[in-house]
């Protein structure tokens, strides 16, 4: 199971709605969670639709600040416990019957309204059971390395998260391949980043799922990157799975006409559209380039034992 989250700055801008669909794309995801989508929770019915997710709670935006949403694919049991403004609380089942607390987060940005969102977690906290995954823009930092540039965060405010999270009893996930999620060249002079995103898990979660990371996935219409949680982590590869995991587009597969009439089948099909088209791409070619580097290794082999 994936679980995908983005701080989108305004979901409702067209461009960010396309950006938004092709990450959801690139990316195998279970559970969305959106914050800072800045529209009415009636807007999201369409946008729903187009990312093709099940199941979807939205929450309206104030003015021009705050709104979130949750969404999962088809086939993900979630059951919505409880929400407010700056958060969504969740139980999802996974294989076996087994559940997880899931609670999606948008942390107060004015250092004196934290305890608000705080407290929130606090009342969260006192009915799980279940082992918790905390999701947020926590607007936060736990120490100086996780800030470049700017004026320096005060540390009262460092050890205040670093408090509430050990508090809650809750880990930090580090992310697998970049640090900072944030950043802010408004003004054109000094770049300023922040990891201000991420994932927190409390040690049921741990203990149950040793293997899962999480990742910065890039994209441009946010100064927030977007952050995709693997619950399986990277599982060490067994023989025989899927050949379409290991599938990777290379330009020289363009010569070669097996892969032509492919795509160029799947391609003119007027019956399905442009994700559906993706799809069956990615899954015909995946296996036919697991055949053809079986047959090019047993030509390896049978021209060294020529040789030989």
């Amino acid at each position: 199971m994936k679980i995908f989250s983005w701080n989108c700055r305004r979901v409702g801008n067209p461009a960010t709605v396309r950006e938004l669909k092709q990450l959801l794309v690139a990316n195998a995801h279970d559970i969305v969670f959106l914050c800072e989508t800045k529209i009415h929770s009636n807007e999201f019915s369409h946008i729903r639709a187009m990312c093709r997710m099940e199941g979807c709670l939205a929450i309206s935006s104030e003015r021009k600040s705050g709104g979130m949403v949750l969404m999962w694919r088809e086939g993900v049991r979630v059951t919505i416990q409880n929400y407010s403004r700056c958060h969504i609380d969740s139980v999802v089942w996974i294989e076996d019957g087994e559940k997880f607390r899931f609670t999606g987060f948008y942390g107060q940005s004015e250092p004196s309204l934290r305890h608000q969102a705080w407290d929130m977690l606090r009342r969260v906290k006192s009915t799980v059971n279940e082992g918790w995954i905390v999701r947020g823009d926590f607007n936060a930092i736990l120490n100086d390395s996780e800030k470049k540039g700017g004026r320096r965060k005060p540390r009262a405010l460092m050890d205040e998260f670093g408090d509430i999270l050990e508090e809650l009893c809750l880990t930090d996930v580090k992310t697998g391949n970049g640090w900072f999620t944030w950043t802010n060249n408004r003004d054109g002079n000094r770049l300023v980043k922040e990891r201000l995103d991420r994932f927190v898990i409390s040690n049921v979660i741990m203990e149950r799922m040793p293997l899962l990371a999480s990742y910065v996935v890039r994209q441009s219409k946010s100064d927030h990157e977007a952050i995709l949680m693997g619950l399986h982590g990277s599982r060490p590869k067994v023989k025989g799975n899927d050949p379409r995991v290991c599938f990777r587009y290379d330009r020289c597969w363009a010569k070669e006409r097996e892969a032509r009439d492919i795509i160029s089948n799947i391609w003119s099909n007027e019956e399905t559209n442009l994700l559906e088209k993706m799809d069956l791409i990615r899954e015909r070619l995946g296996p036919w380039q697991y055949q053809r580097y079986k047959r090019m290794k047993q030509k390896i082999k049978s021209l060294e034992k020529d040789i030989g």
